[in-house]
């Protein structure tokens, strides 16, 4: 999933971990981002400051074993589409 993140042009960090941070800066940026992937039908949420320095505010991705590959694909492509326009 990171590596396909990655060759998209979205850096997430090379964890070993199901929750997956997208760091997109602004808080208002990162909840626009969040609104439309959940409009998308994919549950992501916003962390902003004070949870987070400010401007590092992310999107919160969690993974799990129900995910298919085809499903990852889209969510990346949504993610991608999304923040190219925000």
């Amino acid at each position: 999933f990171r590596a396909l993140l990655n060759e998209n042009g979205i850096v997430a960090a090379a964890e070993n971990s199901q929750i997956v941070p997208v760091i997109v800066g602004e808080s208002e940026r990162a909840v626009k981002i969040a609104d439309a992937l959940q409009t998308a039908g994919f549950d992501v949420r916003a962390i902003r400051p004070p949870t987070v320095p400010a401007n590092t505010a992310r999107l919160r991705v969690s993974l799990n074993c129900g995910l298919t590959e085809e499903i990852l694909r889209e969510f990346v492509e949504t993610l991608t589409k999304t923040i190219r326009e925000t």
